[in-house]
């Protein structure tokens, strides 16, 4: 990582300038930390938001990969109805049909 590292205390006394620059639309992250060495980022929230959503698909992507690669027995459709019906049925409390 060649990123710039600010003291953490230097970021502390700039922060409300740090925020302006996000709000200017600088979407520059700023490192920061203690003996230079980077213990966190700050960035702007519409960065965040990207990072997480992009985070929230990989995950996602990962699980369907997984479950398209199952090889395990399928449910035929008459049988996930039935199966859902038994289950409705026996979380309502009624008989089944």
């Amino acid at each position: 990582m060649a990123e710039m590292v600010v003291p953490t205390s230097e970021v502390r006394a700039a922060l409300g300038q740090i925020t302006k620059r996000f709000d200017a639309g600088d979407s520059e992250p700023v490192f920061f930390g203690s003996h230079r060495r980077v213990q966190a980022v700050l960035v702007p929230i519409a960065t965040w938001e990207k990072l997480l959503a992009h985070a929230e698909d990989e995950l996602d992507l990962g699980i369907a990969r997984r479950r398209l690669s199952d090889r395990g027995e399928w449910l035929s459709e008459e049988e996930l109805d039935a199966a859902v019906t038994r289950a409705i049925e026996k979380a309502s409390g009624q008989a089944p049909a």
